[in-house]
């Protein structure tokens, strides 16, 4: 009975990593929603940890065994950071990280840092740490492998979790009261997540190897059973939350960028059946654009403006094509040249160079910029700035 329990465990913890995996392997492939890479990201650091962590179970020599300990702990304290940073990309698609965000790896590298000691450790050393936490679980969490003590170690990865997890309701809170109206649908999956961290924390907190010493099983293998067991609900519930809401997860995160590559060719734009797009929308989408010029902010996509105004992304691309005439990056860039007209015939951008405009205009690249302002203008920058100041000396 104990020999069935222990083999259905290590073999449910060796599926559950390879769910995980697949999972970030689906999310890259499939996707191209913000923040893809780092929900990729998380489900392989559950996955290879989760994978050391049925290792150190399994009926593996204890010489593999410690070649591995506590290799995985540090990436594991990246994870709360990293779902912060998956649900703040999620909520703010405008959002891109910079290195400031880097300080959110510090507790990986201090951890790091803190375990040299045992992974300088001659082989044989780190065997013999094994076996006494093998004979006396108690100095997996009352040892110190490494600078710091174990339960230390533990305290401040569940309070990393518990900020974190903090700081992911309030960002939801924000979001929701910044813009009430947003579709169910872009809220659910951000709560979920939020759900999943604070139910890790409490189980992270609360241990149940009570239950599991009345299995027979030895007091080490209850310790990786519960991480184990804890990691395979994850996944399996995960999987079953996409796999029942798959459809709107799957319009909210596919918004792919050839949405914006629509027909060049005037004649064939009209041509298509005509689709009728109701006032209100219009109204809505423009006063939100005219209001906030969200198109100043550099990479801004169809996937920033559905987020932003509440509005499907196909809604968007269609009301461009019929009633614009022109697909969703024509739009934003004519907007931007607007702007940038705007301030070259302004006096109070006179001290400010062209490229400099164009940049707080939303143009990364100086050579786009100038294609795009000929495009509009029939004119380079410097000729339009020139005729300004004709006109003006003229007056």
């Amino acid at each position: 009975m104990i020999h069935l329990f222990e083999t259905t465990v290590f073999g449910l913890g060796l599926v559950s990593s390879i769910i995980g995996c697949l999972l970030g392997y689906w999310v890259i492939t499939h996707f191209t929603h913000q923040g893809k890479n780092i929900l990729a990201s998380i489900f392989f650091i559950w996955s290879i940890n989760g994978f050391a962590n049925t290792i150190l179970y399994g009926p593996i020599p204890t010489e593999i065994q410690a070649s591995i300990f506590r290799l995985a702990m540090p990436i594991y304290f990246i994870l709360p950071a990293l779902t912060y940073l998956y649900v703040k990309q999620l909520n703010d698609p405008s959002l891109r990280l910079n290195k400031r965000d880097l300080i959110h790896g510090i507790p990986v590298v201090l951890i790091f840092c803190d375990l040299i000691p045992y992974y300088i450790l001659p082989f044989i050393e780190k065997v013999k740490v094994l076996e006494l936490i093998k004979e006396n679980p108690a100095n997996l969490f009352a040892g110190n492998e490494g600078f710091m003590n174990n339960s230390l170690r533990d305290l401040l990865f569940g309070i990393l979790f518990m900020c974190y997890g903090v700081v992911i309701w309030r960002i939801i809170a924000q979001r929701f009261k910044q813009n009430p109206n947003t579709p169910l649908g872009y809220f659910k999956w951000s709560i979920f997540v939020a759900v999943m961290i604070t139910v890790l924390f409490i189980l992270k907190v609360a241990y149940f190897g009570v239950l599991l010493n009345n299995l027979g099983i030895s007091a080490f293998k209850g310790i990786f059973t519960q991480v184990i067991i804890i990691h395979s609900i994850m996944f399996y519930t995960m999987c079953g939350f996409m796999w029942v809401n798959r459809s709107e997860l799957g319009k909210m995160w596919s918004v792919y960028e050839e949405v914006l590559n629509f027909i060049e060719d005037e004649n064939e734009m009209n041509a298509l059946e005509p689709i009728e797009i109701e006032a209100g929308v219009v109204e809505h989408f423009e006063t939100y654009i005219n209001l906030h010029k969200p198109y100043l902010k550099a990479k801004y996509s169809l996937n920033d403006a559905a987020y932003e105004t509440s509005l499907p992304a196909h809604q968007i691309s269609t009301m461009m094509r019929v009633h614009f005439g022109m697909n969703f990056s024509d739009y934003i860039n004519s907007l931007r040249i607007e702007e940038v007209k705007r301030r070259l015939s302004d006096d109070e951008f006179q001290n400010y160079s062209i490229e400099g405009i164009s940049k707080d205009c939303g143009f990364n690249a100086k050579s786009t910029f100038f294609t795009v302002f000929k495009k509009h203008t029939g004119l380079t920058p410097s000729e339009f700035q020139k005729n300004i100041k004709l006109v003006i000396s003229n007056q």
